[in-house]
């Protein structure tokens, strides 16, 4: 009876890991609900609590790694990184903090990726609450383990004609988003 739970044991151990596979690997080369890992720690470098400044305000940016849930015509898990921001004016005043209910709406900031195959890309996705579908990408331009800069750019969008910031849109069709194009941030 022992060697009979060891094998069903053994069977069993030897299906989970089965289902786990490297960031390097594309979604398509995966079964059903398998689980797309960090197992080499890539994205711990990026995980914590990041500071900056840009004209006159504080940008902190939380970073997190989660096991993330796909669930399209072929679901499966995937590590990444979610992130919320908070900025505080230069008089003290809080202007936005998603960091104290980090996660509860949905995080602002997603990315770095599942698949690491190209080492010199790395791109957060930015999706601002309240902003009436406006979207844009942070590239890592730079990463030095404490330090790592960040460049904004608007992804093309549909335009809102019932948006509350229509009245401040600029000649390029996009509004403040309180959000600087290009800022260094040191890991806290």
């Amino acid at each position: 009876m022992k060697q009979i739970f060891l094998i069903l044991l053994s069977v069993v151990t030897i299906s989970c890991n089965a289902q786990i596979y490297p960031l390097n690997t594309s979604p398509s080369d995966i079964p059903d609900n398998a689980y797309i890992k960090d197992t080499n720690n890539e994205f711990d470098k990026y995980v914590g609590l990041w500071k900056g400044t840009w004209d006159g305000k504080t940008l902190y940016l939380e970073l997190r790694k989660e096991k993330y849930y796909y669930n399209g015509s072929h679901p499966f898990y995937a590590d990444k990184i979610l992130g919320e921001r908070k900025v505080v004016a230069s008089d003290g005043i809080v202007q936005i903090d998603r960091i104290s209910n980090f996660g509860n709406e949905g995080a602002e900031f997603s990315g770095i990726g599942i698949s690491l195959k190209n080492t010199n890309w790395k791109r957060l996705y930015f999706y601002p609450k309240n902003m009436c579908g406006k979207t844009g990408t942070l590239d890592i331009t730079s990463f030095t383990g404490n330090q790592m800069t960040l460049h904004f750019e608007y992804l093309p969008s549909i335009i809102d004609e019932n948006c509350q910031h229509n009245a401040y849109v600029d000649q390029y069709g996009d509004f403040p988003i309180n959000f600087p194009k290009d800022i260094t941030l040191t890991k806290q």
